[in-house]
């Protein structure tokens, strides 16, 4: 029973190392805050309501930056379709 508890968080660290990476090299993060933050998690000073906070941040923050993006490249091919029509 222990080992599977040690296996669960082991696995919850990876993903949510995982996750803060993918979102450091996706949206320019620096290495310093990757490795700041997960320091911070996985220290004695954050616990669980803290990790929870952290986790939500950088989801909200990484949705609202794909959102943008995805705005962006609408916005250039409605253009671009716009040129075709009246050209």
């Amino acid at each position: 029973m222990k080992g599977t508890f040690v296996m669960f968080k082991l696995v919850k660290i990876l993903l949510i190392g995982f996750c803060i990476l993918t979102t450091t090299v996706a949206f320019g993060r620096s290495t310093s805050y990757f490795e700041t933050t997960l320091s911070h998690m996985l220290s004695d000073e954050c616990n669980r309501s803290c990790r929870t906070k952290i986790i939500e941040s950088e989801v909200d923050i990484a949705t609202i930056l794909i959102l943008k993006i995805v705005g962006k490249e609408l916005q250039q091919k409605l253009i671009q379709l716009e040129k075709e029509v009246y050209d």
